[in-house]
């Protein structure tokens, strides 16, 4: 895996320090401009197009981004995020699941949660997920919420129900923002409060062999083919 690393431009280097120390600190980095407006704009155009026909509920759901083609690999196929993935995970990981979510005016809420399923410490961390926002994320249209160094804290434990901890932060920014963070670290989208859905992709990346989870299906023969040797992080 390192082999295809390489090829991809993913090195130490790639990853800033400052963005490798709120990693370890924080449980999550920050990277600006990831994508331009109009690259988010068109994500929005081709999601709308897939979900023509679903029935959805109080937030937007679709998976399986990863073979809709090669607009969507602006949001994973980077050797800045990927070199902040490796620092968390290793060389040895994979893409398990890439996801549309957008709470509607009124929805979003959620409880602060780890989407690893154990707790963790430094070098045996399982997963993290990087969080691309297609529409800017404000304090009221149902911005993600950490806690900043949950990820750290074995004996966290969150408030009941949706109710704020007085140490989390909001992850606002401009459309084009992605944010990596610690699946190990608590977090919850928030109540959409705006007139507009809230629109998000987020990408999920497990250390390779951790154990099966939900989504995890192989991806297209047309995908392989597309990604050439970058398919090995799929696999």
């Amino acid at each position: 895996m390192r082999e295809v690393l390489d090829e991809l431009g993913v090195s130490p280097e790639a990853l800033v320090p400052r963005h490798r120390e709120e990693l370890d600190e924080l449980g999550f980095c920050r990277l600006d401009g990831f994508i331009d407006a109009d690259t988010a704009g068109q994500m929005i155009g081709q999601i709308t197009r897939l979900l023509a026909g679903t029935r959805q509920g109080g937030t937007l759901h679709l998976k399986g981004l990863l073979d809709q083609g090669s607009l969507f690999d602006a949001l994973w196929l980077r050797p800045e995020l990927l070199a902040a993935v490796t620092h968390l995970l290793g060389p040895d990981f994979q893409i398990r699941q890439m996801h549309y979510r957008a709470g509607k005016p009124g929805h979003g809420g959620q409880a602060l949660h780890m989407d690893a399923t154990e707790r963790a410490g430094p070098g045996q961390w399982r997963a993290c997920n990087a969080i691309v926002a297609l529409t800017g994320f404000t304090p009221t249209n149902g911005a993600t919420r950490v806690v900043p160094r949950s990820h750290l804290d074995h004996h966290f434990r969150p408030p009941g129900g949706h109710r704020p901890h007085p140490d989390e932060m909001l992850l606002t920014g401009p459309v084009g923002t992605c944010w990596l963070f610690n699946s190990h670290l608590w977090h919850s989208g928030t109540r959409n409060d705006s007139t507009e859905p809230r629109h998000a992709v987020l990408t999920a990346f497990h250390r390779r062999n951790s154990g099966p989870t939900l989504g995890s299906a192989l991806p297209s023969h047309e995908t392989v083919l597309r990604l050439g040797n970058a398919a090995y992080l799929l696999l």
